[in-house]
């Protein structure tokens, strides 16, 4: 490993001599970006993931320079290119910059002049590590580490003020922080001043906080804040509906095994614009002690109050203590006023915990999936609770009609069930502050305006920086493609710029795989001819195919 010995602080290897048009760059102009020419410019581009979570410090089995040709051939123009802060220095050695690093990053710059590929540098991986998961807390709690972050930016903008192809600096990749979004903005300010010390002249792409200490819910911003310089853009990330989205994704446990777009059951709205109001509290509870399997049918619901707009399942599971109440063939029905079953809307062999969440109003028990379920070896269950607890499943959300009659039944089992202890098969229903879709465009639209309209009441350039779908999404006609259709239709008609995640990567690249360079053999090929399509080239345009 090669370590540029006059590289400390302060000190930055020079780039090679800048090309054409240097110290002429994309820019911020009100609410639009510009190009170096003065032209409007809208971003329409991918993402490299470059492995970052796989740890490779020059990753360069995730591309190449032809790779940079096959996304000037999707008709796009711009690469988010993700970096790991591995790749120029060393955790025992912070700020002793390493010049293979540097080479990796000029490499792919010349490759993409060499196609006319804007880059936009993103900060995937900070110092204090990955933030979009809540792990990289060192970032928020330790001084140090955020002075290596300055530092580093700095070295960058110093390296690059001159790059035209340079698009703009993302300063970190969905921060996750610890007390407050005010955190980030004190932070980001810093990162800017710094940059401006060596480069006035980038754009700066910002983004929202993702999260505030494991706490997901948006504020009435959408967690977007502005800083004080001009040249800024705000990003923010798209993965909606999230079940959908990430079904059955290895790193995401909440998202559901298997889900459909569009879907007219599901009923899509954030959690955090809905209010309990009502449920079937009545319904039959498991009696004290042991018990073996028995089908509870639930308490029926007639639905008169308009402003209930979503109902739910909810396994409660409250105060069982050392015992142990398992869960399984749940069924929610539609009945007349006799009872009689007017319509299944769904039926599910509790199989799996995928899609189903553990809510606990004290910080005590468990929930699981157990190998001995009514008629086969599948069954959910919770032991421990203190106080009240229940699994619930958003993706089993659905939209009540004011008249209609619903029922929530199922099997229950019970083991050493405490007297107190509450265990039943319970419909919810909430209001909500907005208007409730189902899984479809008009559920896209609505949250994508959300995000959009903060923009234009700030006046300032919005860039969607990731949007995508898992390669599970693209299965068995479950609706990937239609899905991203409608996205890249919203994206377009508004003008917005953006990078689709992924360009390479196992779980959601176009191209599938990310041990050796992209193979256009395992590509996901009508993705690809979509891009071609909505982006307006044709093949006849092309002079590099993707296979």
């Amino acid at each position: 490993m090669l370590v540029l010995a006059a590289c400390g602080r302060g000190a930055v290897p020079s780039a090679a001599p800048p090309g054409q048009g240097a110290g002429s760059v994309i820019r911020v102009e009100g609410e639009r970006l510009v190009a170096p020419d003065g032209s409007p410019l809208v971003l329409r581009g991918v993402a490299f993931g470059n492995r970052v979570w796989a740890g490779d410090r020059i990753p360069r089995r995730h591309h190449d320079q032809r790779d940079f040709a096959r996304v000037a051939e999707l008709g796009m123009n711009a690469v988010r290119f993700y970096m790991n802060y591995h790749t120029f220095e060393s955790d025992a050695a912070p700020g002793q910059w390493l010049s293979d690093g540097w080479q990796w990053i000029d490499d792919n710059i010349a490759w993409a002049k060499r196609h006319r590929i804007y880059l936009v540098l993103n900060m995937h991986v900070p110092p204090g590590g990955f933030q979009s998961n809540g792990e990289g807390t060192a970032l928020w709690n330790d001084p140090k580490t955020q002075d290596r972050l300055v530092a580093l930016w700095r070295a960058i903008a110093e390296r690059y003020a001159r790059e035209p192809i340079v698009a703009g600096y993302d300063l970190v990749n969905e921060p996750v922080v610890v007390k407050n979004i005010g955190e980030w903005k004190a932070l980001a300010e810093r990162i800017i001043a710094a940059i401006r010390e060596v480069d006035p002249a980038h754009a700066i792409f910002v983004e929202r906080v993702n999260a505030i200490a494991g706490d997901w819910k948006e504020n009435s911003d959408r967690n977007f804040f502005r800083v004080r310089d001009p040249n800024v853009v705000y990003e923010f990330h798209f993965y909606k509906p999230f079940h959908f989205t990430h079904q059955n994704a290895s790193w995401a446990e909440f998202a559901a095994e298997k889900a459909r777009y569009p879907d007219e059951k599901v009923a899509e709205v954030e959690w955090f614009h809905l209010t309990y109001k009502t449920g079937t509290v009545e319904s039959p509870k498991l009696p004290a002690g042991d018990s073996d399997w028995k089908y509870y049918q639930g308490q029926t619901f007639e639905v008169t109050d308009p402003s209930l707009a979503v109902g739910r399942p909810s396994l409660l599971a409250t105060r069982v203590g050392a015992g142990r109440v398992s869960f399984d063939d749940v069924v929610l029905e539609r009945v007349d006023a006799t009872g009689k079953t007017v319509e299944t809307l769904w039926h599910m062999n509790l199989d799996t915990l995928r899609g189903f969440y553990f809510w606990k109003q004290r910080g005590d028990g468990t929930a699981a999936f157990v190998t001995e379920g009514h008629g086969d070896a599948s069954a959910l269950s919770v032991t421990g609770t203190i106080a009240e607890a229940h699994l619930g499943a958003d993706f089993l959300r659905f939209r009540p009609s004011v008249g209609s009659t619903y029922r929530l039944s199922g099997w229950m089992r019970g083991e050493r069930i405490p007297e107190h202890a509450v265990c039943q098969l319970r419909l919810d229903f909430s209001s909500s502050t907005v208007p409730v879709h189902a899984r479809d465009r008009a559920f896209l639209e609505q949250e994508l305006d959300a995000y959009v309209s903060w923009g234009r009441r700030e006046r300032v350039p919005l860039f969607l920086g990731e949007f995508g779908a898992i390669k599970y999404a693209f299965e068995d006609d479950r609706g990937g493609l239609r899905w991203v259709n409608d996205m890249l239709d919203l994206l377009l008609e508004r003008q917005l710029s953006f990078t689709y995640h992924d360009y390479h990567e196992e779980s959601m690249g176009i191209f599938i795989g990310d041990k050796s360079l992209p193979d256009p053999n395992h590509a996901n090929q009508p993705l690809i001819d979509l891009f071609r399509q909505k982006l307006a080239l044709s093949p006849a345009d092309a002079s590099v195919d993707a296979r």
